[in-house]
């Protein structure tokens, strides 16, 4: 089982592991936390088109089909929405309070904190692998 964040992460990290275990006969859960309908989009030829832009939500959701086939996983949606973080380092200041609102609105309907370990439940996975980050030396 591999969760992420967005429906592009699974190509950019772990892709090589996960087709590796698809390979060796091991059923591969992707469990993909949002839609990422905030997501950005990286490659210089489709940036600032005016389609994809307005669409993006069902950009990554065909992303996702593709790397799905591709990859030979199943993959399951926990339906988060993307929420958009701003990103730099160091991060800016997020008040506490408005934290935990905007998060609260960000649970899909009927999802309860139950929902993350039902899929593992009843994916079963039998492999974990973890990343690691490497520590850099100054």
């Amino acid at each position: 089982m591999a969760v992420h964040a967005h429906p592009d992460d699974e190509s950019s990290k772990g892709a090589a592991t996960m087709a590796k275990y698809v390979s060796e006969g091991v059923d591969v859960l992707v469990v993909t936390c949002t839609g990422g309908e905030r997501g950005s989009v990286l490659n210089p030829k489709l940036q600032g088109d005016p389609e994809i832009e307005a669409n993006i939500h069902e950009v990554r959701r065909k992303e996702m089909d593709a790397a799905r086939e591709i990859l030979g996983v199943s993959q399951e949606w926990l339906g988060f929405v993307d929420s958009g973080l701003p990103e730099g380092d160091p991060l800016p200041h997020c008040p506490r309070a408005a934290s935990r609102s905007r998060t609260s609105t960000r649970r899909p309907a009927g999802w309860s904190a139950a929902s993350a370990p039902s899929v593992r439940r009843s994916s079963r996975p039998t492999t974990r692998t973890a990343a690691t980050r490497t520590p850099t030396t100054s």
